[in-house]
Order: C-alpha cells, then structure tokens, then sequence
C-alpha cells in the first residue's frame, strides 16, 4: 500500500510532475492499494485539470491498483474538479475500486480491511526517523540503540 500526501507549499505548476512521481512509485513497486491526499492540494487551474484527464488518468488505469482511496480537498472548488474528473473517467470501466473519504482512518481501514493500525500518529513517525535508525532498529536489539 502507498500513501501519498501534498508537501506543503506547493504550487499548481507542480501538480503534474508530483503526479507523476506517484504513478512511477505506484508502478515500481506493484502496488495494489494507493491513498491519495488531496486535502492540501492546490488550487487545479485549467490546464492542470485537462492533463490529469488526458494524461494520468488514463496511465493510473494501466497500473496494478486494485483500491484507490482518495482523501477530498478540503477546498471546495478543489473538491468539485476532483469529483468532476474521477466522474469523466468513471464512464469507461475501471480495473479497481474508488472510494471517497474525507477522514484518513476510515481510507486506510477501507484500503487495508483493518488489517494494520490506522491511526495517523502511526505513520508520520516512521518517516521522520532518518534512515540509518530506522535499519539499526531492524537489525539490532533494543540495547544496540541506546547510549552507552
């Protein structure tokens, strides 16, 4: 399962590239269950809008998802083009199953069948230890880590 969220401070010229970290991520390692975060995602312009229809769409159908778990934007206009583009690609038949959440423990309990801890406090600490402790913490007895 991945899970993705908008950094902060990120600018609508942005939105494609990210997007298209995603579907790289979603295809190198075979995902089959993806949560998008789209509560902080920016202002979609125009021209965003036509390239996730035209373009990310279409490849986000080629992948090995078989849950897509979106988190709305809390932005209202957000909100709408959101539904209005998934709605336009829901017409041709889609190889997995879409929900709709507008709070996370519910997405990853749908995405998961409650099969792993949900809450947010679990995933956000995991991702701010730097790398190195986090593999010492795998390979190496409690002791191991503390001072000496």
């Amino acid at each position: 399962m991945l899970r993705f969220w908008w950094p902060e401070a990120v600018e609508s010229f942005q939105v494609a590239s990210l997007l298209t970290d995603v579907l790289k991520t979603v295809r190198r390692y075979q995902a089959h269950q993806l949560l998008l975060d789209l509560r902080q995602i920016p202002l979609l312009d125009a021209e965003s809008q036509r390239w996730v229809e035209a373009s990310w769409l279409p490849r986000l159908r080629s992948c090995s998802l078989r849950r897509l778990a979106l988190l709305l934007p809390t932005d209202t206009y957000n909100r709408l083009v959101v539904e209005s583009l998934l709605w336009v690609s829901a017409h041709e038949s889609l190889p997995y199953e879409v929900q709709y959440f507008t709070e996370l423990p519910a997405a990853l309990d749908w995405l998961t069948n409650s099969e792993v801890a949900t809450a947010d406090a679990d995933w956000p600490r995991r991702q701010q230890e730097p790398l190195l402790r986090r593999v010492r913490r795998r390979r190496c007895p409690a002791q191991c880590l503390s001072p000496a």
